[in-house]
């Protein structure tokens, strides 16, 4: 399987794109005057394509993303030998993608063991991006956990994302056995998916990172694009900027930097990226692009079948005039 980044930088004149090799520490350069095909290039394991999200977004991401289906906590307990007790707990995020816990301080197991070591870690995955388990993007992190003051400044907040993620925590918070638990994170380990990549997310690049705007509606706007409406736009796409005729081109993945693309063609099938040429601070945006990419895509193809139309009736008027009387 071969990766390979595209950067789409058309003009309205000439649509133009950018095929480069896998991840880059630079920007690709703004709208290029040819298309480059480049071969697939080993990156140092630091770098970062331009047109992709970082680690630690796609972590942040990740993690906002699993709010709904809750996380696996693991806590430390001498009944286990020393081992890790894991168990099922709910969360929301704080405004620096702390995980934050609604636990039953006084009966829950996991409870107990936080108040006697509070080091833990949590699984957090983003199950709606793939419906199969091995494929889904997850970040662990671990930190230590402590309860929340009253008088923490950011308190009503949580308790109010809670009401929000999880209709039963009012309720909950009312009952004073309950309390919110804030893991702060020492450590960070993403996981993009099954053969996907992994990596160790430093803290203060994912305290800084910020989810994916796009994410949320990712996997409806891959669902749309893959239906027979857009059946001809997908191959225009692949025929004019990838330059891959009858091939099978279906969406993988959509945030705020562009789109993935798989095409199977009868000889291989490649993953390509392709960048938008701005990036989308919304899902309306990230509609907007695709809609770009894909005009854009029509108009090489309309540019390219006019130009070969016209040298062949140059070449038909040459023929003419050099032809015996």
């Amino acid at each position: 399987m071969i990766t390979r980044r595209v950067h789409l930088c058309a003009l309205w004149a000439v649509a133009q794109a950018l095929v480069a090799g896998p991840a880059t520490t630079t920007r690709a350069p703004p709208r290029p005057s040819t298309v480059v095909a480049a071969e697939p290039e080993v990156a140092a394991p630091e770098a970062q394509s331009a047109l992709d999200l970082t680690p630690a977004e796609r972590a942040r991401t990740c993690a906002s993303l699993g709010v709904k289906h809750g996380a696996a906590l693991s806590t430390q307990t001498d009944k286990l030998g020393g081992a890790a007790l894991c168990t099922f707990a709910e969360y929301v995020l704080d405004g620096d993608g702390a995980p934050v816990l609604l636990l039953d301080a006084r009966r829950a197991e996991h409870s107990k063991n936080l108040q006697a070591d509070p080091r833990c870690s949590l699984l957090l995955q983003a199950r709606d991006l793939d419906d199969r388990a091995a494929a889904v993007a997850r970040v662990t992190i671990a930190g230590t956990a402590t309860p929340v003051p009253k008088s923490a400044p950011d308190r009503v907040v949580l308790e109010t994302q809670f009401g929000v993620a999880h209709p039963y925590a009012d309720a909950l918070l009312e009952d004073g056995r309950f309390d919110l638990w804030r893991v702060a994170p020492s450590e960070i380990f993403y996981v993009g998916g099954f053969g996907v990549g992994t990596t160790w997310v430093e803290k203060d690049d994912y305290t800084e990172a910020k989810p994916d705007a796009v994410a949320h509606e990712a996997v409806g706007l891959c669902k749309t694009l893959n239906g027979d409406k857009h059946a001809q736009d997908r191959s225009t796409i692949a025929s004019t900027l990838l330059g891959l005729d009858d091939s099978e081109v279906r969406v993988d993945g959509v945030d705020r930097l562009g789109v993935d693309v798989r095409v199977k063609t009868p000889d291989s099938t490649d993953e390509y990226r392709i960048g938008f040429r701005v990036p989308a601070r919304s899902v309306e945006d990230a509609k907007s692009e695709i809609n770009k990419l894909f005009q854009e895509a029509w108009e090489l193809e309309q540019r390219t079948a006019a130009v070969a139309d016209s040298a062949q009736s140059m070449g038909r008027e040459s023929a003419s005039s050099l032809a015996p009387w």
